[in-house]
């Protein structure tokens, strides 16, 4: 018969799903995952700012200002806010550089012009991928099981928490979900919990946030392909990060003592109807790998995010129908690689809501 169990080791880790929204949560996750610290937008105040829709394409506008794009720095393909003192923020990508003064963009379908209003015109805070390991401790406790009859709540305690990287799934008729995968060093059974002495100690254990979570169906309303508006249609896409954490087990401790840095990679997959700009744009990048950079931007009246990825391989069969009455797609999975010129392969801009 059996002699039982032995403990060996000890594995410290596991997966946070969300829904997608704004919010002081995902600003720490992200970070975390990007293993680096948000870079402060870039601001131009209080210029007078015109948006001239252009007449044939509703995606397409200029963007003009009175003061000067240069002290921001803005350049193609990155995401521009433009912020009201109230109302609306319009996003934006810039397409390109007109003048000092002029840009051309990629705005949301029918975006409204703005003609002559002063307003702030900022590339967001933002993130690039990193090499800083931010360690969090993570809390878990069970409100309907008090120990021996107190007040006090069995949790468990996990300390030395990093962010392994996440997921990021934008399906059509549900709300963006995702999980943040986390890896720790540290476990601890507690009562009084984790938040109970944080409390007691008089500290503050803020609630969760009540930011509307993003909608996959409305809004998600710019796709961007190599600094133009996608004008073909797009069911879904899925992002998977991961920083690639190596375990450092040691004799003598139950629980890894540390992690070491893999290579940061990224998978992208996306099912994409066929259609005449579909099949220009990824069908022969497929046959010669030739890199896409693409920007997904997710966000609402409380705000949300920007993903954008310098440069995606995508291979997939060729398109194809499962049968009659169902639709032909480009079915795509690939993954995203360092830019040309040395680019972060992924950066997240934080957006903002409405004022």
């Amino acid at each position: 018969m059996s002699s039982g169990q032995v403990v060996t080791g000890l594995e410290v880790g596991g997966s946070l799903e969300y829904e997608l929204s704004a919010g002081k949560y995902f600003d720490n996750m992200f970070s975390a995952a990007m293993m680096s610290q948000f870079v402060a937008p870039a601001t131009i105040a209080g210029t007078d700012v015109t948006l001239t829709p252009d007449g044939t394409d509703d995606q397409l506008a200029t963007l003009t200002i009175t003061g000067d794009f240069t002290t921001i720095s803005a350049d193609v393909g990155d995401v521009l806010q433009l912020v009201p003192a109230t109302g609306a923020v319009v996003t934006v990508t810039v397409i390109s550089v007109t003048s000092t003064t002029e840009l051309q963009v990629a705005t949301a379908a029918g975006e409204a012009a703005i003609t002559s209003v002063v307003m702030d015109v900022e590339v967001p805070a933002h993130l690039v991928i990193g090499a800083e390991q931010q360690s969090y401790t993570f809390g878990k406790s069970y409100l309907d099981v008090q120990h021996l009859l107190s007040t006090d709540n069995h949790s468990q305690t996990y300390t030395g928490g990093l962010v392994n990287g996440f997921t990021l799934d934008a399906t059509y008729g549900n709300i963006c979900t995702g999980a943040f995968e986390v890896m720790g060093n540290g476990y601890e059974l507690e009562a009084p919990s984790y938040e109970q002495q944080i409390v007691t100690a008089g500290g503050t254990v803020n609630p969760a946030s009540t930011e509307q979570p993003i909608n996959s169906s409305i809004d998600i309303q710019l796709l961007t392909a190599d600094g133009e508006a996608a004008t073909y249609c797009t069911e879904s896409f899925q992002l998977a990060f991961t920083n690639g954490l190596d375990p450092t087990n040691c004799i003598g401790s139950a629980a890894p003592e540390g992690y070491t840095l893999g290579t940061a990679n990224i998978e992208v997959n996306s099912n994409i109807y066929l259609s005449d700009s579909a099949y220009d744009l990824w069908m022969f990048n497929k046959l010669t790998q030739a890199p896409v950079a693409l920007t997904f931007i997710l966000n609402n009246s409380a705000g949300g995010w920007a993903f954008a990825l310098a440069a995606v391989q995508l291979s997939f069969p060729d398109p194809s129908s499962g049968g009659q009455d169902t639709q032909t797609m480009i079915e795509g999975s690939g993954t995203g690689k360092v830019g040309a010129n040395g680019e972060s392969s992924l950066i997240i801009y934080q957006l903002k809501g409405d004022q």
